[in-house]
């Protein structure tokens, strides 16, 4: 079968949530079909790997937008969808070239099936004229604006997210049931989505994890070692990281003399500079290629993540090397875990603080919730289990030879 396969990314390297689950997809269903790839990057950096693309797809072709931020042409984006119903994640991908480039393919007639990897492509829809296509959502995206803008202290800020919010909600409403299937990452996901478009083509698919990659590694656990890896420029993963210096850090410090913790991600929070300058406690790594000795060494993995949607893949990872992690309700959605048994679960700052402690304190019952938490990755996040749904749902489009 030839899929049109459509990503806002470049997802190579796979490093990072977005990145991994998209380049993964993307190779599973390279092993059994032609892929003829689309994508957007905003940095120059993602044109370099390109290469590493077509070794996977018949074609690849990457259009360079304008990067998120304080520059001239995402500022005039930004300005233009004042204006407009649409929200901005739609308008700024859907781009002449593009456009051009996939009624080439489509005209061709030679492309079985289209794939459409995340909500901010699905105006692509509108050029396919009947061509199969499935939507892949890796969160609920309004959801996940939603939250964003509870935790968002700036006013006017909060105001734009919340037009933008209402704008996503009914692009959302509006754009998933026009879909084949919408592939989500939890049954959460699912419900709620089902819930705002009244839609039952829903399919849960969720997020793997390479776990001959991810494994427990030969390390010596550092006893009163913490760890957060994620990277910091997104407003989820910083406000966690802020979240947790001002309200979890000075518990767990009190509680626990001698407590240590490695940052691992790109670009550190102010906060978090300021905090590592004047505690020597803190350890501000930065971004570091392989996480995976760094995690092994930690006796605890946090993740106090109070916005965003969809499944954590840190979580994910660092569950299958077999880490006991402290996460909020939010770091865990999606996942199916049991708090006490393969992971534990605390909102409350204190709560939060006093189950790091416990795990400190507690080895034999630390050991027991991260081996608990490789079982459950081994038997249902897998992408090795995970390959089979994927074939089988693409297999089960209609009107279209999948030889």
């Amino acid at each position: 079968m030839n899929i049109l396969f459509l990503s806002t990314e470049n997802p190579y390297p796979p490093v990072g949530g977005h990145h991994i689950r998209t380049y993964n997809v993307l190779r599973i269903l390279a092993e059994r079909h032609r892929i003829f790839f689309i994508g957007f990057a905003q940095n120059k950096e993602e044109l370099v790997y390109v290469e590493d693309l077509k070794e996977l797809c018949e074609t690849v072709d990457v259009y360079p937008i304008p990067k998120t931020g304080l520059n001239p042409g995402f500022l005039y984006h930004v300005i233009r969808n004042l204006f407009s119903r649409l929200p901005l994640t739609a308008e700024r991908f859907f781009i002449p070239e593009a456009r051009e480039r996939v009624r080439r393919l489509l005209s061709d007639g030679h492309i079985d099936m289209v794939h459409i990897d995340m909500l901010a492509l699905a105006r692509y829809h509108e050029l396919l004229h009947g061509v199969p296509s499935v939507l892949t959502n890796h969160n609920v995206e309004s959801l996940r604006l939603y939250r964003w803008m509870h935790t968002e202290s700036n006013i006017i800020k909060k105001a734009y997210l919340y037009l933008q919010y209402l704008k996503l909600r009914a692009f959302e409403k509006e754009a998933c049931p026009r879909f084949e299937h919408c592939i989500v990452v939890s049954e959460d996901d699912k419900q709620h989505l089902i819930d705002l478009c009244s839609s039952d083509n829903f399919v849960v698919v969720p997020n793997g994890v390479d776990i001959d990659y991810f494994k427990p590694l030969k390390e010596n656990v550092r006893e009163n070692h913490l760890i957060w890896v994620g990277g910091m420029s997104g407003p989820y993963n910083s406000d966690a990281v802020d979240f947790f210096l001002d309200n979890i850090w000075p518990v767990v410090k009190n509680e626990n003399p001698g407590v240590t913790m490695d940052f691992i991600g790109k670009k550190p929070t102010r906060r978090l500079q300021e905090q590592a300058a004047a505690d020597p406690a803190i350890n501000v790594l930065g971004f570091i290629d392989d996480v995976r000795p760094f995690v092994q060494r930690a006796a605890v993995f946090v993740a106090p993540i109070r916005s965003g949607s969809g499944t954590k893949i840190k979580v994910l990872n660092a569950m299958a090397q077999a880490k006991p992690v402290v996460a909020t309700t939010v770091a865990a959605e999606g996942i199916e875990v049991t708090d006490g048994l393969n992971i534990l679960l605390a909102d409350d700052p204190l709560d939060f603080a006093g189950r790091i402690t416990f795990l400190l304190n507690n080895k034999e019952v630390s050991e027991r919730i991260g081996n608990n938490a490789r079982s459950l990755i081994e038997s249902r996040y897998s992408w090795k289990v995970i390959s089979e749904t994927i074939f089988r749902i693409y297999q089960d489009l209609p009107g279209k030879d999948n030889e």
